[in-house]
């Protein structure tokens, strides 16, 4: 069980950690919370925390300084935008590829042919434009679909389906939509994926950036409220400011104060500055999700691939 507490905490940590170095709010040099402060976040042995954290110093995230707490490590250079990777993790991945009969340079030449023989086809189902168009760019940068949205209320009932929904490979929805969609899949013949959000979005990343006020620029009042009740139990939860787009200005932002911005804003924005300091895009789809999405698209282009090899 500690290893598995251990291995949670890794997880964890080594998310929150990448995406603050990503946003700037962490830096090299930054202290992180203690062993023990982390355990009782975790409610696990405060021996889990620390080996946690010594996996992390051998990634080479983490600096564990001997009486002196525990720091961001300093960036290695030559990776340019590459988030730090673990050697281990990519030997590990090779020695994998191994044990089942692939070569290195096998296996080098076989990954981009599992995502990239195909152009699949995705559609998101759900309520707002701010959820439809983040979800959209992560199902496009991170998965690499061409990727459309349609809210839920046009879509729901409507018959026929719209055509970027009889044209999807894959539907997408959200949970509070997941029985309709995926009645609407079966009767369109759709594979259906339900992605959950990453639980880590609420008990982490945030809890750090509420620390003081954090800005987040929204295309509707509802997304703004679904925020709001997302993060209602996340300590510092007064700080977080919400600015609806063509509605509050955005002038009442200061400059360099931490400031996120929906995609759904950003495709109107245009020219306009925002004032503050702007958060990188967050990734909200949970790994669980992330897995069934990979395993679809995976599985769609070695169809492909076993034919043609023949």
């Amino acid at each position: 069980m500690a290893a598995e507490q251990r291995d949670e905490i890794v997880d964890a940590m080594r998310g929150r950690l990448l995406r603050g170095i990503q946003a700037g709010t962490l830096i090299p040099g930054d202290r992180l919370p203690g062993s023990r402060e982390v355990a009782a976040e975790f409610e696990t042995d405060y021996r889990a925390a620390i080996a946690a954290y010594k996996a992390l110093q051998a990634e080479g995230l983490v600096e564990l300084r001997p009486r002196g707490g525990v720091y961001i490590a300093p960036r290695k250079n030559g990776l340019g935008g590459t988030p730090p990777v673990s050697e281990s993790w990519i030997a590990d991945i090779f020695s994998a590829a191994l044990n089942r009969g692939i070569a290195a340079p096998e296996l080098i030449e076989l990954l981009p042919r599992c995502v990239e023989t195909l152009r699949l086809r995705s559609v998101v189902i759900a309520d707002t434009d701010d959820q439809v168009h983040g979800l959209c760019r992560e199902l496009r940068d991170d998965f690499g679909f061409e990727a459309e949205g349609v809210l839920s209320d046009v879509t729901r009932g409507a018959h026929p389906a719209p055509l970027a929904v009889r044209r999807a490979d894959l539907l997408v929805t959200v949970k509070a939509h997941a029985d309709w969609v995926i009645a609407l899949g079966r009767e369109l013949q759709k594979d259906v994926i339900v992605i959950a959000v990453r639980p880590e979005l609420r008990q982490g990343e945030w809890t750090m950036l509420l620390r003081r006020p954090v800005y987040v620029v929204v295309a509707t009042v509802q997304f703004g409220d679904m925020l709001r009740r997302f993060y209602a139990e996340v300590p510092g939860i007064d700080n977080l400011r919400i600015i609806v787009f063509g509605q509050d200005e955005l002038s009442s932002i200061p400059d360099g104060a931490p400031t996120y911005i929906t995609q759904g804003v950003r495709k109107q924005l245009g020219a306009v500055r925002v004032p503050g300091r702007i958060i990188p895009a967050a990734r909200t789809i949970a790994a669980d999700s992330a897995r069934e999405i990979f395993t679809f698209v995976v599985r769609q282009n070695l169809e492909v691939l076993w034919k043609t090899d023949r």
